[in-house]
This record gives structure tokens, sequence and C-alpha cells, in this order.
């Protein structure tokens, strides 16, 4: 159909004022989520939930991997994560464009009776990982969390693990590499038997009867249950990887802040999930880079 120019302009014209008002109108969190990088975390293998998985969340556009470097393993006192080579591997092969690695160091005193390998010489066996396999990450991430049962962490006191705390943190800006902190200010949990928020799932019949299964929801603060208090300043001068577990993305929006912290490098807003596109056993993130 055949327009004539003047009228062909005026609908350019409008066309375009309407599409930047269209993107006038885009609320600004939604902008600073869309510059965000889609991301995962892992902390095994991938292949028993899908064989294809590096290739599938390449091509479903995830922009970073973040992949378990070192693990607590406190029946040695700390271990390179044996999946962390071939993972490195498969999602570099894949064409992944940023991969990250992060430490779960072994911290405090453990059940089975083993002491944890004193700092330099855990970060020194990542170290020597790094260099023979010819890994290169943009950042590593120091996982600081506390766990108890099977490994314990940061179970010294609270003055006792802001001391080891620094010293970790000395030690590892002593490497000269890129490092960022992963922590966690509030976190939602979701357990049976205690908390404040409640939620009812339907179960599965059993013998003709109708389970209901009640879940009570709270939230917990981990960096006091470390440290002597939420302002405890170990490494407020690198980057943040904050745990925010609200199913929202975007680093701007995280909202909760401690050690000194003002705003987040990287925002991890889904635990124990799985990637849409290619399932897998992952966290979902949002990092600027």
């Amino acid at each position: 159909m055949y327009l004539p120019s003047t009228l062909l302009l005026s609908l350019v014209i409008a066309g375009s004022r309407s599409s930047l008002a269209a993107a006038a109108a885009v609320p600004h969190d939604l902008v600073k989520r869309a510059a965000n990088l889609r991301a995962f975390d892992v902390s095994g293998p991938q292949a028993g939930y899908n064989p294809d998985f590096w290739a599938c969340v390449t091509e479903a556009g995830y922009g970073k991997a973040v992949i378990r470097a070192y693990q607590q393993a406190c029946g040695v006192g700390g271990e390179i994560d044996p999946n962390f080579v071939p993972a490195y591997n498969a999602a570099k092969s894949a064409g992944l464009p940023k991969v990250d690695g992060y430490m779960f160091p072994c911290t405090g005193t453990q059940p089975t009776g083993v002491a944890c390998k004193s700092p330099q010489t855990q970060i020194n066996e990542l170290l020597t990982t790094l260099s023979t396999n010819k890994i290169d990450v943009e950042y590593l991430w120091f996982d600081v969390e506390p766990t108890s049962g099977v490994c314990n962490a940061w179970n010294l006191g609270t003055s006792a693990n802001l001391a080891l705390a620094k010293e970790w943190i000395a030690a590892l800006k002593a490497t000269g590499l890129k490092w960022g902190v992963y922590g966690n200010g509030i976190e939602w949990k979701r357990e049976k038997g205690k908390g404040a928020f409640c939620s009812v799932e339907l179960g599965k019949s059993v013998n003709g009867l109708l389970v209901f299964v009640v879940y009570l929801q709270f939230y917990r603060n981990q960096w006091t249950a470390m440290f002597p208090s939420r302002s405890s300043n170990i490494a407020s001068d690198l980057p943040l990887w904050a745990v925010q577990d609200d199913g929202v993305p975007g680093v701007g929006t995280v909202d909760t802040f401690m050690g000194g912290w003002t705003k987040a490098y990287a925002k991890q807003y889904n635990l124990d999930t799985e990637t849409p596109e290619c399932g897998g056993s992952v966290d979902l993130d949002s990092f600027i880079g």
C-alpha cells in the first residue's frame, strides 16, 4: 500500500514519540533489573539434572555462573570442591560469558574432631588449583555464613569469629586477586516447628486421608549470629554479594545491609531452586557485572 511521504513521516514521528513515552513509563526498578546480569550459583554437578545444562543456560541468556571452588570438608579440614574444575571447563566450553568461583571455608570447631586447616593453607590450595588448571575468574567470593550439624562454621563465639574473619580477609587481600564477600543480613527461612509466619500446603493422600503440612516462616539474621553486632565490619571495602531470598531479581532491590555495607554488587534472590529454562540445582542471582 502506498502512503504519501508526509503521512509516512508523521506516522514514524508519532511512533517514535510513542516508543519514547513507553520507555519513559517503565518503572525505574525494572530498568535497573534489566541492566543486571542474569546469574546463578552452583555447589554440585548439574549433569544428573540436565546433561546439556551448561549449553542450555548459555543459550537461555544467563550472563554469569558462580561455582563453589572450595568447601568446608570438615573431615579433612577443608578442600577443593571436586566439581569446580569440571564445571568451570564445561561452562567455558559452552560459551558462558562469565564464571566466578566462591570459597566456603572450613572455620570453627568440628564434630569430626579434625581441626580446620589454617586460612593461609586453605587459600594456598585454592590458588594452586587456579594456577594448575589455568582458571581465570573475574571475582572470587568468600562465603561467610554459619552452619551446624555435619560441619560447623563460625561457632567460636562472636568475638573470636570476628577476629578470625578479619584474619581471613587480610589473607585474601594479600593474594592480589579480586575478592568479594557473600553475606546474609536477613534471610527468609522456611521450617517446620518454629517462627512467626504460617503457611499450609496440601500434601499427598495417606491411607485415604489428605495430609496438610504446616510451615512456619521466620527471619534469621545470620550476621549477628556470628559477630558481636549487625555493624561488625569485616570487609566493607570489598563488593557485597547480598542474600535477600525474596524472589525478586535486581541488585538495586537489595534493602537489607550489615557490616558497614550500604550497597550491593550482587543479590541472591532465590535459594535452593532451579533455572526455569534448564532445570538444574541452583540458587538464582543478579550481578552488576
